[in-house]
This record gives structure tokens, sequence and C-alpha cells, in this order.
């Protein structure tokens, strides 16, 4: 799984109100804590993604 991904997934899987750190879960995962926020909010998505809607 990509880490990005499998740190999403940890972020979703918080309960509703629970407050997290994204700088812990990037570190955690080895991600850059920008990427991880903007994808997390949707605000971007992989390259992979992008190719694949093309």
């Amino acid at each position: 799984m990509d880490p990005i991904q499998a740190a999403i997934d940890q972020i979703e899987s918080r309960e509703p109100g629970e407050s997290f750190s994204y700088t812990e879960i990037a570190a955690r995962y080895g991600v850059n804590r920008s990427t991880l926020s903007r994808r997390y909010r949707g605000v971007t998505v992989s390259r992979a993604t992008v190719l694949n809607n093309q």
C-alpha cells in the first residue's frame, strides 16, 4: 500500500472529533506533511490518478 494512502486511512479511522497531528502521522509513515494534508483534504491527487483519468 502507498504510504500516503496508509496515513490517510489512519486519519480516517479516528473517531469523529478526535484530534490528530498531520506532522506526527506524516513522520510515522515517512511522507511529507504538506502532501499528506493536501491529499486528505482533496486539494490534490496522486500523479497515478491523474494519468489514469486521462
